[in-house]
């Protein structure tokens, strides 16, 4: 597979310092065995590749078995079909926030990002929405009713949101409609919403987001 790295001698002493991680040890140069604190042991295969797809997902899972796949550089993506194929295989995929997040969950496997999964929680809810469907692992498709066009959104999350932070966003997510900052706290620069004007994109909080939906 040359398309994957496995990143596991570098990414072991990163997890091995978690607070909830008891011991780690290697079953190969691809997995790694760890065991938490509660006792609960899993196996973690760390890997670098620019976009995980569920082929890429069941090549990694006919060499071995993985509780998680874990995808490394914060640049890179997960297909949401990748860890749904995962999923059907036993497995999951989780980038590196994910995991580390997920090691203080009872089930480590369908952690998925606070941000992520209450902002798709709550549009899902939206009285103009008819499904949430996700594209990676920060980005969905909005389906509204009544013949509306869909939207298409980029989860981000910033204090004063930025123009180089727009730019990362459109970087990383071509072709999105909104660019939402989740953090209730957080607010767009004059550049950034200039810059996402003239990109052709919506920059705008969640509670902007609720109202722009009822719009055609």
């Amino acid at each position: 597979m040359t398309d994957v790295q496995y990143l596991t001698n570098w990414f072991t002493p990163k997890i091995s310092d978690h607070d909830a991680v008891y011991s780690t040890s290697s079953i190969s140069d691809r997995r790694l065995r760890v065991i938490r604190r509660d006792g609960v042991q899993l196996s973690i295969a760390p890997i670098r590749t620019e976009t995980l797809t569920p082929p890429l997902v069941e090549a990694i899972l006919r060499e071995d078995e993985a509780t998680i796949i874990c995808l490394v550089p914060k640049t890179a993506h997960y297909l949401w079909s990748a860890r749904e194929r995962a999923n059907e295989l036993g497995s999951d995929v989780q980038t590196m926030s994910e995991v580390f997040w997920s090691m203080a969950e009872d089930d480590p496997q369908g952690f998925l990002s606070k941000d992520v999964d209450s902002t798709r929680r709550i549009l899902g809810q939206h009285s103009r929405v008819q499904q949430v469907q996700m594209v990676c692992e920060s980005s969905m498709t909005l389906i509204r009713k009544g013949g509306m066009a869909s939207v298409t959104v980029s989860v981000e999350y910033g204090y004063e949101f930025g123009e180089e932070s727009l730019v990362k966003a459109l970087g990383r997510h071509p072709g999105v409609d909104v660019v939402l900052n989740s953090n209730p706290s957080g607010r767009a620069t004059s550049a950034a919403l200039e810059h996402a004007e003239h990109a052709g994109v919506r920059l705008l909080s969640l509670a902007e987001l609720m109202g722009v939906i009822n719009n055609p």
